[in-house]
């Protein structure tokens, strides 16, 4: 059989590169992702049934974590940017799958498998994501239109917990200089821009939720400087459809997240007039 489906063939299993990203104190979680995913695609040291799984994390001492699927330790100092940086350049399938080990799910092979159907069916999808539970992107901020005939929505923008990406946006991030942006805002954004500029499709699968808390553990106004010399990377044809995306976005927001939204935008406006000067 040959290991290059046809894109938009159902038939044939689409080979899913999954990465789960853990850091301290997020071994038990991320274990117990990768023990479900196991119990369905046995990891013995070859992609199994199409699903290769990789954990890239870290903690405060050093020290070995393993479990099923190959476990690859980096700096504790590296937040999201740079562990996506390395899911990135191990990435060697057909589409990849970006778990953060603080997500929950009731059936995460059925998430993959469903994650793989939708790669195999349709040809245009550049990135996939399930509901999430608690996210700042909320059907009211992102929802373009409904799918006919599926539980899919084109969406303006995603949320980074739970998201798989075509290769060829895989091939797109690649591209990018991930010591900027350790932190890790972004990389969806780009993604997404990059797809709507090329005409493909950005989906919500609408029958799946993983949960998430809404804490997070690092310093917004540092992931603000280090998102906007990330994004600054951006081609012409990005930049264009970021303004229409983030005007989207924007239009639903109301509270303290229009104010940061608000000042993201101005920050940005400023930083591309300096570089027309």
């Amino acid at each position: 059989m040959s290991s290059n489906p046809t894109p938009g063939s159902a038939t044939v299993p689409w080979t899913l590169d999954v990465f789960i990203i853990s850091w301290q104190d997020h071994f038990q979680k991320a274990l117990h992702i990768a023990q479900r995913i196991d119990e369905r695609f046995p990891q013995n040291g070859a992609r199994a049934d199409g699903v290769r799984l990789t954990v890239i994390y870290s903690n405060a001492d050093e020290v070995r974590e393993a479990g099923p699927g190959r476990w690859l330790q980096v700096p504790n100092a590296d937040y999201f940017g740079a562990k996506f940086a390395r899911a990135l350049a191990e990435f060697s399938g057909q589409a990849l799958l970006l778990i953060q080990a603080d997500a929950g799910s009731d059936d995460w092979p059925g998430l993959i498998e469903r994650c793989r159907q939708r790669f195999a069916q349709r040809a245009a999808l550049a990135l996939w994501a399930p509901r999430v539970s608690y996210t700042p992107w909320t059907p009211a901020r992102v929802d373009i239109r409904p799918e006919p005939g599926a539980a899919l929505t084109h969406v303006a923008h995603t949320d980074g917990i739970v998201l798989a990406y075509a290769a060829s946006m895989v091939q797109r991030l690649q591209q990018l200089d991930y010591r900027v942006n350790n932190i890790g805002w972004g990389m969806d954004w780009i993604a997404i821009c990059h797809a709507y500029s090329r005409g493909l499709e950005v989906l919500r699968e609408d029958g799946l939720t993983v949960t998430h808390p809404s804490s997070r553990g690092y310093d917004t106004r540092e992931a603000t400087r280090q998102w906007l010399a990330f994004m600054a990377q951006m081609n012409g044809a990005e930049q264009s459809m970021f303004e229409i995306l983030k005007r989207y976005t924007a239009e639903k927001k109301k509270g303290p997240l229009a104010k940061l939204q608000q000042s993201l935008s101005k920050r940005w406006a400023r930083r591309g007039t300096s570089r027309r000067r």
